[in-house]
């Protein structure tokens, strides 16, 4: 169901925080079973014309860790479309159901966030295979996909935004070094910093 009202969307990202606050109490102990229900129940509540996507308020503007990574990859296994461009309210123009550029400016610093950013770039292989070809897009990409790409140019690899336009590359940031995370800044708690040199999947 792409249509949902703030009521459900509010009890999802409810659930989310729940979720969130849990992991964080006792890591070792939470279920990502539960978390990854959660994903596939809400794989496309993108909220159209009626507000923010549940998976803006649940991933955008915020300090990612484990749990956002783990969430993210559920959703992409549930069909959760980050390409998607949506309006968020009466009047309002389409545009991305996550904010590209703010995943893409927190990958500079935060490991969690920079290999989110990863999985996306992988969904993009996948989602636009015509740019992966040795021709690039000459002539297979629709307007509607030039639009998509333009919007969430920042979460889709360089190497594929050049066969669309050079221009698309200033959506990336430039990265000035490499800098460790500082887990005392508020990036990483310590049960992040004791699993940053791994991630496990499932």
């Amino acid at each position: 169901m792409d249509q949902q009202d703030d009521i459900e969307i509010n009890s999802l990202t409810g659930e989310f925080l729940a979720g969130a606050e849990e992991w964080e109490g006792d890591p070792r102990a939470f279920s990502w079973d539960r978390l990854r229900l959660l994903a596939q129940k809400a794989a496309h509540a993108y909220n159209e014309g009626r507000g923010p996507s549940f998976h803006a308020l649940a991933l955008d503007g915020v300090a990612h860790n484990e749990y956002h990574f783990r969430f993210l990859q559920y959703s992409l296994q549930a069909g959760f479309d980050p390409f998607r461009l949506a309006s968020s309210g009466t009047g309002s123009l389409p545009g991305p159901v996550i904010n590209h550029e703010d995943l893409a400016e927190a990958s500079l610093a935060n490991p969690w966030s920079e290999q989110m950013r990863n999985l996306l770039f992988e969904e993009a292989r996948r989602r636009f295979p015509q740019l992966t070809t040795a021709d690039g897009a000459a002539g297979r990409v629709t307007e509607d996909e030039l639009r998509i790409i333009g919007a969430c140019a920042a979460s889709i690899p360089r190497e594929l935004l050049e066969r669309v336009s050079a221009d698309l590359l200033s959506a990336h940031p430039k990265r000035t070094s490499k800098q460790k995370v500082n887990a005392t800044e508020g990036y990483l708690s310590p049960a992040e910093v004791a699993a940053e040199s791994g991630v496990p999947i499932s």
